[in-house]
């Protein structure tokens, strides 16, 4: 009876960390599309007419970034409570939770996850 108890539990602490682990990078990619929804909805407010694109793509995040770059040079004084409010804050917490993401897909336990769960970097 050795052996087996020490295998069985390092191989139920394996499959937990795993689910672990991959849950918490679906939590991220989660709240990144909230976010995404949420800045689109805001630019929605403020006037722009950009169609909704959330997904998780580089092109997605350029996209973002754009919009953000170009409702920010265009700011009137109607425009920039809703600026500073909506789109900024989210924006922020957008690229934070980006960041985030990124640095737990390349961090040594949790890459081996990640390459397992098919889970890429994101721009």
């Amino acid at each position: 009876m050795g052996y087996l108890p020490i295998i069985i539990m390092l191989a139920g602490f394996s499959g937990l960390f795993w689910l672990v682990v991959n849950q918490s990078i679906l939590a991220k990619k989660k709240s990144i599309l909230q976010l995404q929804q949420a800045f689109f909805d805001g630019l929605e407010k403020s006037g722009s007419l950009t169609k909704n694109n959330a997904n998780l793509s580089k092109e997605s995040l350029r996209l973002i970034d754009s919009e953000y770059q170009k409702v920010k040079s265009n700011l009137t004084s109607k425009t920039e409570p809703t600026f500073q409010k909506e789109i900024k804050p989210i924006y922020q917490s957008l690229k934070i939770t980006v960041s985030q993401y990124n640095k737990l897909i390349v961090q040594k336990p949790y890459s081996f996850v990640a390459k397992g769960m098919g889970h890429k970097q994101l721009g």
